[in-house]
Protein backbone atom coordinates (compact mmCIF):
# COMPACT_ATOMS: atom_id res chain seq x y z
CA UNK A 1 0.00 0.00 0.00
CA UNK A 2 0.89 3.75 -0.82
CA UNK A 3 2.23 6.06 1.70
CA UNK A 4 -1.41 7.63 3.60
CA UNK A 5 -1.65 11.06 4.79
CA UNK A 6 -2.64 9.78 8.61
CA UNK A 7 -2.41 6.52 10.68
CA UNK A 8 -3.45 6.69 14.08
CA UNK A 9 -1.79 3.99 16.21
CA UNK A 10 -1.73 2.20 18.92
CA UNK A 11 -5.67 2.79 19.65
CA UNK A 12 -8.32 1.09 21.25
CA UNK A 13 -10.62 1.27 18.53
CA UNK A 14 -14.39 1.35 18.88
CA UNK A 15 -16.04 -0.88 16.30
CA UNK A 16 -19.36 -1.74 15.51
CA UNK A 17 -18.12 -5.54 16.10
CA UNK A 18 -16.20 -4.64 19.20
CA UNK A 19 -12.83 -3.09 20.78
CA UNK A 20 -9.93 -4.09 19.47
CA UNK A 21 -6.22 -3.20 19.69
CA UNK A 22 -4.89 -1.59 16.52
CA UNK A 23 -4.91 1.57 14.21
CA UNK A 24 -6.41 3.33 11.14
CA UNK A 25 -4.57 4.79 8.26
CA UNK A 26 -6.36 7.36 6.47
CA UNK A 27 -5.90 8.39 2.56
CA UNK A 28 -8.04 11.08 0.82
CA UNK A 29 -10.17 11.84 3.66
CA UNK A 30 -11.39 8.30 3.75
CA UNK A 31 -10.19 5.18 6.12
CA UNK A 32 -7.94 3.15 3.71
CA UNK A 33 -6.84 0.65 6.61
CA UNK A 34 -8.06 -0.92 9.69
CA UNK A 35 -5.16 -3.25 11.36
CA UNK A 36 -2.98 -3.92 14.06
CA UNK A 37 0.30 -1.64 14.48
CA UNK A 38 2.76 -4.10 12.98
CA UNK A 39 0.44 -3.86 9.67
CA UNK A 40 0.04 -0.49 9.46
CA UNK A 41 1.57 1.27 6.38
CA UNK A 42 3.71 4.62 6.44
CA UNK A 43 2.17 7.85 6.36
CA UNK A 44 2.92 11.42 6.36
CA UNK A 45 1.51 11.83 9.64
CA UNK A 46 1.47 9.37 12.47
CA UNK A 47 0.04 10.13 15.70
CA UNK A 48 0.64 7.76 19.18
CA UNK A 49 -3.30 7.01 20.75
CA UNK A 50 -1.01 6.13 23.74
CA UNK A 51 -3.65 2.99 24.52
CA UNK A 52 -7.07 5.72 24.47
CA UNK A 53 -10.03 4.85 22.71
CA UNK A 54 -10.80 6.17 19.03
CA UNK A 55 -14.63 6.06 18.15
CA UNK A 56 -16.59 7.55 14.90
CA UNK A 57 -16.90 11.23 15.31
CA UNK A 58 -20.08 11.71 16.73
CA UNK A 59 -23.05 13.35 14.73
CA UNK A 60 -25.36 15.45 17.04
CA UNK A 61 -28.88 15.40 15.10
CA UNK A 62 -30.56 17.93 16.97
CA UNK A 63 -28.93 21.75 17.33
CA UNK A 64 -29.81 25.33 16.82
CA UNK A 65 -26.43 26.19 15.16
CA UNK A 66 -26.88 28.86 13.14
CA UNK A 67 -30.35 31.07 12.38
CA UNK A 68 -29.51 33.93 9.41
CA UNK A 69 -31.85 36.18 12.17
CA UNK A 70 -30.57 35.36 15.35
CA UNK A 71 -26.88 35.31 14.68
CA UNK A 72 -26.35 36.93 17.95
CA UNK A 73 -26.92 33.05 19.79
CA UNK A 74 -24.72 31.19 17.36
CA UNK A 75 -23.30 30.60 14.30
CA UNK A 76 -21.61 28.17 12.09
CA UNK A 77 -18.51 29.23 12.86
CA UNK A 78 -18.93 29.35 17.01
CA UNK A 79 -21.21 26.25 16.61
CA UNK A 80 -18.98 24.06 14.40
CA UNK A 81 -16.05 24.84 17.30
CA UNK A 82 -17.71 23.60 19.93
CA UNK A 83 -19.08 20.51 18.31
CA UNK A 84 -15.34 20.03 17.12
CA UNK A 85 -14.20 20.32 21.04
CA UNK A 86 -17.14 18.00 21.65
CA UNK A 87 -15.82 15.34 18.88
CA UNK A 88 -19.17 16.19 17.29
CA UNK A 89 -17.88 15.76 13.08
CA UNK A 90 -21.20 15.97 11.74
CA UNK A 91 -24.11 18.42 13.37
CA UNK A 92 -27.67 18.64 12.07
CA UNK A 93 -28.48 21.95 12.06
CA UNK A 94 -32.37 22.98 13.03
CA UNK A 95 -34.26 25.73 12.34
CA UNK A 96 -35.12 28.04 15.34
CA UNK A 97 -36.67 31.07 14.46
CA UNK A 98 -36.51 31.20 10.91
CA UNK A 99 -38.30 28.36 8.50
CA UNK A 100 -36.60 26.17 6.34
CA UNK A 101 -38.68 25.59 4.11
CA UNK A 102 -38.44 26.55 0.37
CA UNK A 103 -35.43 25.53 -1.89
CA UNK A 104 -33.79 29.08 -1.42
CA UNK A 105 -33.64 28.63 2.15
CA UNK A 106 -31.77 25.35 1.90
CA UNK A 107 -29.15 26.91 -0.61
CA UNK A 108 -28.67 30.03 1.82
CA UNK A 109 -27.86 28.47 4.81
CA UNK A 110 -25.63 25.64 2.57
CA UNK A 111 -23.40 28.36 1.55
CA UNK A 112 -23.12 29.90 4.73
CA UNK A 113 -22.45 26.37 6.62
CA UNK A 114 -19.87 25.58 3.81
CA UNK A 115 -18.22 29.22 4.19
CA UNK A 116 -18.18 28.92 7.98
CA UNK A 117 -18.44 25.74 9.58
CA UNK A 118 -15.46 23.73 10.92
CA UNK A 119 -17.11 20.66 10.59
CA UNK A 120 -19.68 18.62 8.34
CA UNK A 121 -23.75 19.44 8.75
CA UNK A 122 -26.60 18.17 7.33
CA UNK A 123 -29.95 19.96 7.77
CA UNK A 124 -33.46 19.76 8.80
CA UNK A 125 -36.73 21.06 7.28
CA UNK A 126 -39.39 22.95 8.52
CA UNK A 127 -40.94 24.10 10.74
CA UNK A 128 -43.51 22.43 8.94
CA UNK A 129 -47.34 23.87 10.19
CA UNK A 130 -50.59 23.72 7.74
CA UNK A 131 -49.45 26.40 5.51
CA UNK A 132 -46.28 24.82 4.28
CA UNK A 133 -46.27 20.77 4.56
CA UNK A 134 -46.75 20.60 1.06
CA UNK A 135 -42.67 21.82 0.65
CA UNK A 136 -41.38 18.12 1.70
CA UNK A 137 -41.38 16.73 -1.61
CA UNK A 138 -39.16 19.52 -2.78
CA UNK A 139 -36.82 19.39 -0.10
CA UNK A 140 -36.29 15.97 0.07
CA UNK A 141 -34.69 16.70 -3.81
CA UNK A 142 -32.09 18.99 -1.94
CA UNK A 143 -30.62 16.08 0.28
CA UNK A 144 -33.32 17.45 3.36
CA UNK A 145 -35.35 14.96 4.37
CA UNK A 146 -35.68 15.29 7.91
CA UNK A 147 -38.49 17.78 9.01
CA UNK A 148 -39.53 19.39 12.39
CA UNK A 149 -43.19 20.17 13.77
CA UNK A 150 -44.54 21.28 17.17
CA UNK A 151 -47.83 20.17 19.19
CA UNK A 152 -47.14 23.43 20.99
CA UNK A 153 -45.97 27.05 20.53
CA UNK A 154 -44.08 28.99 19.28
CA UNK A 155 -44.75 27.32 15.64
CA UNK A 156 -48.02 25.00 16.14
CA UNK A 157 -48.52 22.45 14.14
CA UNK A 158 -52.32 21.25 14.31
CA UNK A 159 -53.35 17.30 14.35
CA UNK A 160 -54.61 17.54 10.82
CA UNK A 161 -51.48 19.20 9.66
CA UNK A 162 -49.07 16.35 11.64
CA UNK A 163 -51.53 13.64 9.83
CA UNK A 164 -50.56 15.72 6.07
CA UNK A 165 -46.38 15.58 7.31
CA UNK A 166 -46.45 12.17 8.44
CA UNK A 167 -48.06 11.07 5.21
CA UNK A 168 -46.14 13.30 2.93
CA UNK A 169 -42.76 11.47 5.06
CA UNK A 170 -44.10 8.14 4.40
CA UNK A 171 -44.86 8.88 0.48
CA UNK A 172 -41.30 10.44 -0.32
CA UNK A 173 -39.06 9.27 2.31
CA UNK A 174 -37.34 10.96 5.27
CA UNK A 175 -39.13 11.33 8.70
CA UNK A 176 -40.69 13.65 10.74
CA UNK A 177 -39.49 14.69 14.09
CA UNK A 178 -41.97 16.27 16.29
CA UNK A 179 -41.62 18.24 19.84
CA UNK A 180 -44.47 16.82 21.47
CA UNK A 181 -46.31 18.52 24.14
CA UNK A 182 -50.04 18.96 24.22
CA UNK A 183 -50.64 23.06 23.77
CA UNK A 184 -53.62 22.54 25.52
CA UNK A 185 -52.29 21.28 28.62
CA UNK A 186 -49.97 23.93 28.90
CA UNK A 187 -52.18 26.68 28.78
CA UNK A 188 -54.29 25.34 31.10
CA UNK A 189 -51.47 24.86 33.77
CA UNK A 190 -50.11 27.94 33.05
CA UNK A 191 -53.00 29.76 33.56
CA UNK A 192 -53.36 28.71 36.84
CA UNK A 193 -49.93 29.75 37.71
CA UNK A 194 -50.51 33.73 37.77
CA UNK A 195 -48.40 35.33 40.18
CA UNK A 196 -45.96 32.02 40.87
CA UNK A 197 -43.14 32.49 38.67
CA UNK A 198 -40.56 34.37 40.64
CA UNK A 199 -38.61 30.53 40.92
CA UNK A 200 -37.01 28.77 37.98
CA UNK A 201 -39.06 25.80 39.13
CA UNK A 202 -42.22 27.26 38.14
CA UNK A 203 -41.04 27.01 34.76
CA UNK A 204 -41.47 22.68 35.08
CA UNK A 205 -44.47 22.92 37.18
CA UNK A 206 -45.90 24.29 34.30
CA UNK A 207 -45.45 22.24 31.39
CA UNK A 208 -46.06 19.15 33.41
CA UNK A 209 -45.47 15.34 32.19
CA UNK A 210 -48.82 14.77 31.04
CA UNK A 211 -48.76 17.02 28.32
CA UNK A 212 -45.22 15.01 26.63
CA UNK A 213 -47.12 11.64 27.10
CA UNK A 214 -50.49 12.56 26.17
CA UNK A 215 -48.69 14.72 23.14
CA UNK A 216 -46.48 11.49 22.27
CA UNK A 217 -49.25 9.01 22.11
CA UNK A 218 -51.39 11.11 19.56
CA UNK A 219 -48.89 11.38 17.85
CA UNK A 220 -48.11 7.29 17.45
CA UNK A 221 -51.42 6.97 16.94
CA UNK A 222 -51.57 9.33 13.93
CA UNK A 223 -48.26 7.46 12.58
CA UNK A 224 -50.32 4.14 12.62
CA UNK A 225 -52.85 5.51 9.84
CA UNK A 226 -50.19 7.05 8.04
CA UNK A 227 -47.64 5.13 8.16
CA UNK A 228 -44.19 6.68 7.75
CA UNK A 229 -41.39 7.32 10.43
CA UNK A 230 -42.04 9.61 13.62
CA UNK A 231 -38.96 10.48 15.73
CA UNK A 232 -40.36 11.91 18.87
CA UNK A 233 -37.82 14.85 19.70
CA UNK A 234 -35.96 15.22 23.17
CA UNK A 235 -38.14 12.36 25.12
CA UNK A 236 -38.24 13.23 29.59
CA UNK A 237 -40.37 11.32 30.66
CA UNK A 238 -41.15 7.77 31.97
CA UNK A 239 -44.48 7.36 30.28
CA UNK A 240 -43.74 8.53 27.22
CA UNK A 241 -40.66 5.83 27.03
CA UNK A 242 -43.38 3.35 27.92
CA UNK A 243 -45.33 4.71 24.55
CA UNK A 244 -42.71 4.31 22.15
CA UNK A 245 -41.53 0.74 23.61
CA UNK A 246 -44.68 -0.54 23.52
CA UNK A 247 -45.18 1.22 19.89
CA UNK A 248 -41.43 -0.48 18.50
CA UNK A 249 -42.98 -4.02 19.78
CA UNK A 250 -45.60 -3.41 17.67
CA UNK A 251 -43.74 -2.86 14.71
CA UNK A 252 -44.28 0.94 14.80
CA UNK A 253 -41.39 3.05 12.76
CA UNK A 254 -40.66 4.85 15.87
CA UNK A 255 -37.50 6.41 16.99
CA UNK A 256 -36.36 9.15 19.66
CA UNK A 257 -33.61 11.20 21.55
CA UNK A 258 -32.71 12.18 24.50
CA UNK A 259 -30.47 15.02 25.38
CA UNK A 260 -27.24 15.44 27.64
CA UNK A 261 -29.18 18.33 30.07
CA UNK A 262 -31.89 15.73 30.64
CA UNK A 263 -29.61 12.73 31.49
CA UNK A 264 -27.25 15.30 33.92
CA UNK A 265 -30.07 17.59 35.88
CA UNK A 266 -33.18 17.04 37.30
CA UNK A 267 -36.03 19.32 38.55
CA UNK A 268 -35.23 19.76 41.82
CA UNK A 269 -32.37 21.37 40.88
CA UNK A 270 -33.36 24.18 38.61
CA UNK A 271 -33.86 26.86 41.73
CA UNK A 272 -29.71 26.65 42.46
CA UNK A 273 -29.07 26.33 38.22
CA UNK A 274 -31.38 29.42 38.35
CA UNK A 275 -32.76 30.54 34.83
CA UNK A 276 -29.84 28.85 32.75
CA UNK A 277 -31.93 25.99 33.25
CA UNK A 278 -34.87 26.78 31.59
CA UNK A 279 -35.91 25.00 28.43
CA UNK A 280 -38.03 22.78 26.66
CA UNK A 281 -39.14 20.49 27.35
CA UNK A 282 -38.25 21.23 31.11
CA UNK A 283 -35.96 18.98 33.68
CA UNK A 284 -38.19 16.44 35.08
CA UNK A 285 -37.97 14.62 37.87
CA UNK A 286 -35.29 12.46 39.49
CA UNK A 287 -37.54 9.47 39.12
CA UNK A 288 -37.81 10.06 35.18
CA UNK A 289 -34.03 11.07 34.54
CA UNK A 290 -33.45 7.51 35.96
CA UNK A 291 -35.67 5.94 32.96
CA UNK A 292 -33.81 8.18 30.49
CA UNK A 293 -30.83 6.39 31.77
CA UNK A 294 -31.81 2.24 31.94
CA UNK A 295 -33.84 3.18 28.12
CA UNK A 296 -30.78 4.45 26.70
CA UNK A 297 -29.02 1.43 27.96
CA UNK A 298 -31.58 -1.00 26.68
CA UNK A 299 -32.41 0.54 23.37
CA UNK A 300 -36.02 2.46 23.78
CA UNK A 301 -33.81 5.57 23.36
CA UNK A 302 -32.17 5.62 19.57
CA UNK A 303 -29.89 8.43 19.52
CA UNK A 304 -28.02 11.07 21.99
CA UNK A 305 -28.63 14.81 20.84
CA UNK A 306 -27.53 18.05 22.12
CA UNK A 307 -31.13 20.43 21.44
CA UNK A 308 -27.60 22.95 21.61
CA UNK A 309 -29.79 26.39 21.80
CA UNK A 310 -27.79 29.11 23.96
CA UNK A 311 -28.92 32.73 23.98
CA UNK A 312 -26.61 35.66 25.01
CA UNK A 313 -26.62 35.82 28.82
CA UNK A 314 -28.81 38.97 29.42
CA UNK A 315 -31.84 36.62 27.41
CA UNK A 316 -31.90 34.57 30.53
CA UNK A 317 -31.11 37.07 33.00
CA UNK A 318 -34.40 38.67 31.63
CA UNK A 319 -36.35 35.79 33.87
CA UNK A 320 -35.13 36.56 37.02
CA UNK A 321 -38.26 37.69 38.10
CA UNK A 322 -40.28 36.06 35.82
CA UNK A 323 -39.12 32.94 34.42
CA UNK A 324 -41.47 33.21 31.72
CA UNK A 325 -39.27 35.71 30.50
CA UNK A 326 -35.78 34.13 30.53
CA UNK A 327 -34.55 32.29 26.76
CA UNK A 328 -35.75 28.45 26.78
CA UNK A 329 -32.36 27.01 25.47
CA UNK A 330 -29.24 25.48 26.48
CA UNK A 331 -25.90 24.64 25.53
CA UNK A 332 -25.06 21.08 24.72
CA UNK A 333 -23.35 20.11 21.52
CA UNK A 334 -19.82 20.66 23.18
CA UNK A 335 -21.16 18.27 25.96
CA UNK A 336 -22.87 15.08 24.73
CA UNK A 337 -19.36 13.33 24.94
CA UNK A 338 -18.39 14.72 28.40
CA UNK A 339 -21.80 13.64 29.95
CA UNK A 340 -21.79 10.37 28.36
CA UNK A 341 -18.19 8.99 29.26
CA UNK A 342 -18.41 11.18 32.67
CA UNK A 343 -21.55 9.85 33.74
CA UNK A 344 -21.93 6.78 31.47
CA UNK A 345 -19.32 4.49 30.67
CA UNK A 346 -17.33 5.95 34.22
CA UNK A 347 -20.48 4.90 35.88
CA UNK A 348 -21.35 1.69 34.39
CA UNK A 349 -24.83 3.19 33.25
CA UNK A 350 -23.63 2.57 29.57
CA UNK A 351 -21.01 0.44 27.40
CA UNK A 352 -19.25 1.19 24.45
CA UNK A 353 -21.40 -0.41 22.34
CA UNK A 354 -24.17 1.85 23.16
CA UNK A 355 -22.07 4.42 23.28
CA UNK A 356 -21.36 3.85 19.30
CA UNK A 357 -24.77 3.04 18.37
CA UNK A 358 -26.89 6.33 19.95
CA UNK A 359 -23.72 8.85 19.06
CA UNK A 360 -22.62 8.10 15.52
CA UNK A 361 -23.96 4.51 13.59
CA UNK A 362 -27.57 5.25 14.38
CA UNK A 363 -27.79 9.04 14.09
CA UNK A 364 -26.04 7.88 10.52
CA UNK A 365 -28.53 5.62 9.42
CA UNK A 366 -31.21 7.51 10.61
CA UNK A 367 -30.60 10.33 8.65
CA UNK A 368 -29.18 8.14 5.97
CA UNK A 369 -25.30 9.47 6.29
CA UNK A 370 -24.58 5.83 6.90
CA UNK A 371 -21.61 4.30 6.21
CA UNK A 372 -19.95 6.94 5.00
CA UNK A 373 -20.77 8.75 8.57
CA UNK A 374 -20.76 6.84 11.51
CA UNK A 375 -18.74 4.27 11.65
CA UNK A 376 -14.55 2.97 11.68
CA UNK A 377 -14.97 0.96 8.38
CA UNK A 378 -12.29 1.25 5.49
CA UNK A 379 -14.38 3.33 2.89
CA UNK A 380 -16.20 5.57 5.82
CA UNK A 381 -15.06 9.21 5.93
CA UNK A 382 -12.28 9.55 8.33
CA UNK A 383 -14.20 11.38 11.11
CA UNK A 384 -13.12 10.35 14.28
CA UNK A 385 -12.78 10.95 17.90
CA UNK A 386 -10.02 10.06 20.15
CA UNK A 387 -11.43 9.93 23.55
CA UNK A 388 -9.34 9.59 27.39
CA UNK A 389 -11.23 8.28 29.67
CA UNK A 390 -9.53 9.31 32.48
CA UNK A 391 -8.91 12.86 31.71
CA UNK A 392 -10.46 14.84 34.24
CA UNK A 393 -12.22 18.77 33.79
CA UNK A 394 -13.67 21.26 36.13
CA UNK A 395 -16.38 22.59 33.38
CA UNK A 396 -16.85 26.61 32.82
CA UNK A 397 -17.38 28.82 30.57
CA UNK A 398 -13.81 29.56 29.68
CA UNK A 399 -13.44 26.04 28.06
CA UNK A 400 -16.56 26.52 25.56
CA UNK A 401 -16.21 28.01 22.16
CA UNK A 402 -20.24 29.10 22.04
CA UNK A 403 -20.51 32.75 21.28
CA UNK A 404 -22.59 33.03 24.16
CA UNK A 405 -20.13 32.83 26.74
CA UNK A 406 -21.98 30.83 29.56
CA UNK A 407 -22.78 26.98 30.43
CA UNK A 408 -24.81 25.21 32.41
CA UNK A 409 -22.70 22.36 33.47
CA UNK A 410 -20.51 25.63 35.23
CA UNK A 411 -18.47 24.24 38.07
CA UNK A 412 -19.24 20.23 37.68
CA UNK A 413 -16.32 18.08 37.74
CA UNK A 414 -16.21 15.00 34.94
CA UNK A 415 -14.04 12.31 34.02
CA UNK A 416 -13.34 11.65 30.67
CA UNK A 417 -13.33 13.95 27.69
CA UNK A 418 -12.28 14.50 23.68
CA UNK A 419 -8.66 15.22 22.81
CA UNK A 420 -8.32 14.89 19.39
CA UNK A 421 -10.88 15.10 16.46
CA UNK A 422 -10.93 14.62 12.97
CA UNK A 423 -13.10 15.99 10.12
CA UNK A 424 -12.52 13.45 7.08
CA UNK A 425 -8.70 12.67 8.57
CA UNK A 426 -8.02 16.61 9.17
CA UNK A 427 -7.61 17.24 12.08
CA UNK A 428 -10.38 20.24 13.91
CA UNK A 429 -9.57 19.90 17.66
CA UNK A 430 -6.51 18.92 20.00
CA UNK A 431 -5.63 20.30 23.25
CA UNK A 432 -8.63 22.14 24.01
CA UNK A 433 -8.31 24.26 21.18
CA UNK A 434 -9.24 24.23 17.16
CA UNK A 435 -7.08 23.72 14.57
CA UNK A 436 -8.68 24.55 11.65
CA UNK A 437 -9.55 27.73 10.11
CA UNK A 438 -14.01 28.44 8.94
CA UNK A 439 -14.80 26.45 5.14
CA UNK A 440 -13.37 22.99 6.53
CA UNK A 441 -17.27 22.06 6.42
CA UNK A 442 -19.20 20.63 3.50
CA UNK A 443 -23.06 19.60 3.32
CA UNK A 444 -23.82 16.23 3.44
CA UNK A 445 -26.75 14.80 1.47
CA UNK A 446 -29.50 12.90 3.57
CA UNK A 447 -30.34 9.68 1.85
CA UNK A 448 -32.80 6.77 2.69
CA UNK A 449 -33.04 6.11 6.46
CA UNK A 450 -32.15 2.62 7.00
CA UNK A 451 -34.61 1.15 9.38
CA UNK A 452 -34.05 0.63 13.49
Amino acid sequence: MKKLDLVIKNAKLVLESGIIRGGVGVSNGRIAIIASDEHLPPADEIIDAEKKYLLPGLIDGHAHIHDPEMEEHEDFTTGSRSAAAGGVTTVVDMPLVSQVDTVEAVECKVGLGQDMSIVDFSLYGGMLTSDNVGMIPKLINTGVAAFKAFTAEPFYASTGAIVRALSETSEYGGHLAIHSEDRDILDEFSGRMEGEWDAPISHALSRPEIAEEIAVDRNIAILKKTGGHLHIAHITTRGALVSVERAKLNGDLVTTEVCPHHLQFHRDEMNRLGTKSKMNPPLRSKQDRAALWSALLRGTIDIVVSDHAPAPIEKKEEGEHDIRNAWAGVDGVQMIIRVLLSEGINKNRLTFHRLLEVTSSKPAKLFGLYPKKGVLAVGSDADMVLVDLTKKEKISADMMFSKCGWTLYEGMEMTGAPIMTFVRGVKVFEDDRTTIKPGHGQFQKMGDAIHL
